[in-house]
C-alpha cells in the first residue's frame, strides 16, 4: 500500500470506475472527468490517491482522500472485482485514516449509497452512521 505514482492514475481511473459502474447505474466518467474531481482537484496532494497493488505490482484498488481543517475524508473507495473478500478496501481505510491523522485530522467521513453493499465494511473499521439521505424520483 503507497501513493499512487503519476502513470498508476489511469488505471487508479478503471479501478474506480469500473467499480462504481457495477451498481450505480450511471455512465462511466471519462479519465478527465475524473482527474478533474481527484488530481487535479484543488489542495490535491499525490499522497491522498492510496493503492495497493497486486505481487505484480498491478493496482488492484484505490482510494482518494481529500483533506479539509480537521477532517479527512474518502471521496472514493475502490477494489477490483476479482480481488474483492481479500481485505483490501478494509485496509485501505485505515490508511487513510492514518495518513489523515498525521496530518491534524480528528475525524475522517465518507458517503455511501446503500446499493453498494459495502456498509458493513466501514462499521467494521469503526465507523458509525452520522446522517442518511433519502433520494426520492419519479418518471415524468
Amino acid at each position: 500500500m503507497r501513493a499512487a505514482t503519476e502513470d498508476e492514475h489511469a488505471v487508479c481511473w478503471t479501478v474506480t470506475e469500473e467499480a462504481f459502474a457495477e451498481w450505480s447505474g450511471r455512465e462511466r466518467a471519462t479519465f478527465e472527468e475524473w482527474a478533474s474531481a481527484v488530481t487535479h482537484r484543488p489542495g490535491f496532494e499525490p499522497w491522498h490517491l492510496r493503492v495497493v497493488t497486486d505481487p505484480t505490482g498491478v493496482v488492484v484498488a484505490v482510494a482518494v482522500l481529500q483533506m479539509s481543517p480537521g477532517v479527512g475524508y474518502v471521496s472514493r473507495l475502490a477494489t477490483r472485482r476479482d480481488q474483492r473478500g481479500l481485505g483490501l478496501a478494509q485496509v485501505l481505510l485505515v490508511d487513510c485514516f492514518a495518513r489523515a491523522t498525521e496530518r491534524g485530522a480528528t475525524t475522517c467521513e465518507l458517503s455511501t449509497d446503500t446499493r453498494t453493499g459495502a456498509l458493513g465494511l466501514y462499521e467494521k473499521v469503526g465507523m458509525v452512521v452520522s446522517s442518511a439521505w433519502v433520494n426520492l424520483a419519479t418518471d415524468l
